[in-house]
This record gives C-alpha cells, sequence and structure tokens, in this order.
C-alpha cells in the first residue's frame, strides 16, 4: 500500500540529510509550515529546527493511522457482507491499531487525518484502495479472505519499512502492530486452506 509513497518519503529524507531547515524568529502568530517534533523545539530560543526526515516521520503516521483505518473499514464492510466472525474480531482488532498510532500524533504534532466515516479517506491513494479491495472481496467470501491475506501482508511489509530509523517511541509501536498483523495474516491464511 505505501510502495510508491514509501519512494517518495524516501528520497525526501535521504535530501534532507544533508540539510536542516531552520526557522528563525517565527512570530507568534506565524506558524511554521512544516511538522515539529518536540525534540525539535527549543525552548530558549524562537527557533525551531524541522528536518525533512520530521516530515517524513509526520507523513510516514498519517498514513500508517489511515492505514490501519483502512483495513477496519475493509474487514467491516466485508464482514457485513459475509457474515463471517473473521472480519468483526480482526475489524475491533484494528480499532486498537488506530488508537495506538493516534496515541503518538499529539508527540510529534501532528494532527489525525482520520475521516469519522467507514470507508472515507483523506488519502486519495488510500481512498482508491478500498474501493478497490471492497470490489475484490465481493465477488466471493474466498475472495474476500484473500483480501484480508493481501492488506495483511502489505502492512507488514509498510511496518518492517516503517522501523527502519524511526524513534524508539514510534517502533515499539510498529512492533506491536507487527506481531498483531502476523496474526492476522495467519488467521486469513487458516481460512483459505
Amino acid at each position: 500500500m505505501m510502495t510508491r509513497r514509501r519512494t517518495v518519503l524516501t528520497a525526501a529524507a535521504s535530501a534532507a540529510l544533508a540539510a536542516t531547515i531552520t526557522l528563525a524568529g517565527c512570530a507568534a502568530d506565524q506558524q511554521p509550515s512544516a511538522v515539529s517534533t518536540p525534540a525539535a523545539s527549543s525552548t530558549t530560543s524562537q527557533s525551531v529546527v524541522l528536518t525533512a526526515t520530521d516530515e517524513s516521520l509526520a507523513d510516514q503516521l498519517r498514513y500508517l493511522v489511515e492505514e490501519e483505518k483502512l483495513a477496519h473499514d475493509v474487514y467491516v464492510t466485508l464482514g457485513d457482507q459475509w457474515g463471517s466472525r473473521i472480519f468483526s474480531n480482526i475489524a475491533s482488532s484494528e480499532v486498537r491499531h488506530q488508537q495506538q498510532v493516534e496515541a503518538l500524533l499529539p508527540a510529534y504534532g501532528i494532527e489525525d487525518p482520520r475521516i469519522d466515516q467507514v470507508g472515507r479517506f483523506t488519502d486519495p491513494d488510500l481512498q482508491a484502495l478500498y474501493d478497490r479491495l471492497v470490489a475484490e472481496g465481493s465477488r466471493s467470501q474466498a475472495a474476500a479472505f484473500q483480501v484480508g491475506v493481501t492488506i495483511e501482508e502489505t502492512d507488514i511489509a509498510d511496518l518492517k519499512a516503517a522501523m527502519a530509523g524511526s524513534p524508539a517511541d514510534v517502533t515499539a509501536v510498529l512492533e506491536s502492530l507487527l506481531s498483531g498483523s502476523q496474526n492476522h495474516l495467519a488467521a486469513f491464511q487458516r481460512q483459505l486452506a
């Protein structure tokens, strides 16, 4: 799900390693356009130091919380259609996954991008993906289980990629999500066996 985005973020992060953006003397009514982490702001001066790596982390966390919402919303929709308990059980777990990522957002000054409606996303790529996965999963119950496999395999790959270079608090959450996604993947694979 994040392949194209991950490539863009990696390129941006690489470019940022060479250059740190310093915004000095920000007036009280002017906000920098970038997101700063608590560690990036100084309490003794008016300067805010931002790096593209901070921006990459912010983009990554916004994407991950919506990606967990996508999994939840697909499972709710397919569960309503097919009535299989696996979808409702894993959808409940996806709510907890969203809450874990959501808990990180304030610490990094990130606004929650989620729309409080099943099947609606701020990220147009995730919106298109949701629509495609629901269409695929609506063909048959076996196809719905395969959609679950696809979502969890993609989540696992995205989480592993996101862990590289993440702060310790983010890594701890991502490791928890990874463990859950591995369990979900095994559950969907059992349905197809």
